[in-house]
C-alpha cells in the first residue's frame, strides 16, 4: 500500500477516536486494524494532454449576477413586451412614467417617431393607464405591479371586439452607455 494512504488512514482513525492504531508500536500500522469510516480518496487521474502543473480550477466570483435595482416608485423607463395571441412575435415598446402620488403621467413610445401621451392611476399595486394616439384611437393598459419592478397586464383598445393583448413590463435602470 501507498505510504501516504497508510498515514492518511492512521490520521483518520485517530481523528475519529480510534485507539487500535494508536496502541501499536511507533512506526507500525496494521492495515487490518484500520477500520476508517472515512472513505479513502481515489487516485487522482493523470492529466490528459499537457504535463506539468495544473491550472487552478476556476472559482465562482462573489457576485456574477448584479443585484437588481431597487425601485421605490413607478418613475422611470419601463420596457413593455406585448405578446399578441395570434402572432409568434413579441412586440417591444417603452413607457416613460412619472408618478405624483397616485397619479401617473408619461409617454408611450411605440416606435422611433410614434410617441403617445398617457395619464393614469396607481394604488400601490393596481394600475390603469389611458393613451390616445394621433389617429384618435384610445388604448388602455391595466394590470398590477410587483415591487415597482415588474408589471403584468392587458392592453386593450376601444374597439368592441378587442379581447386585449397580454403584456409584461420591466422597470429599467437608467444607465449611461460609454461608447
Amino acid at each position: 500500500m501507498n505510504v501516504r494512504r497508510i498515514a492518511l488512514a492512521a490520521l483518520a482513525v485517530l481523528a475519529v477516536g480510534g485507539t487500535a492504531a494508536a496502541q501499536q508500536a511507533p512506526g507500525t500500522v496494521e492495515v487490518a486494524q484500520i477500520a476508517s469510516p472515512v472513505p479513502l480518496g481515489s487516485p487522482t487521474p493523470a492529466p490528459s494532454g499537457r504535463r506539468g502543473r495544473r491550472a487552478p480550477s476556476p472559482q465562482p466570483s462573489a457576485s456574477e449576477t448584479p443585484e437588481p435595482p431597487q425601485f421605490s416608485t413607478m418613475d422611470g423607463v419601463w420596457e413593455i413586451q406585448l405578446q399578441p395571441l395570434m402572432s409568434p412575435k413579441t412586440v417591444y415598446s417603452h413607457l416613460y412614467i412619472t408618478q405624483s402620488g397616485e397619479a401617473l403621467t408619461g409617454t408611450w413610445v411605440r416606435g422611433d417617431k410614434d410617441k403617445v401621451p398617457f395619464t393614469g392611476t396607481f394604488d400601490g399595486r393596481l394600475f390603469k393607464l389611458t393613451a390616445t394616439d394621433a389617429k384618435n384611437a384610445t388604448w388602455t393598459f391595466a394590470g398590477y405591479a410587483e415591487n415597482f419592478a415588474d408589471m403584468v397586464g392587458m392592453l386593450t383598445s376601444a374597439a368592441p371586439n378587442d379581447k386585449g393583448t397580454p403584456f409584461t413590463a420591466s422597470h429599467r435602470k437608467k444607465e449611461k452607455i460609454g461608447i
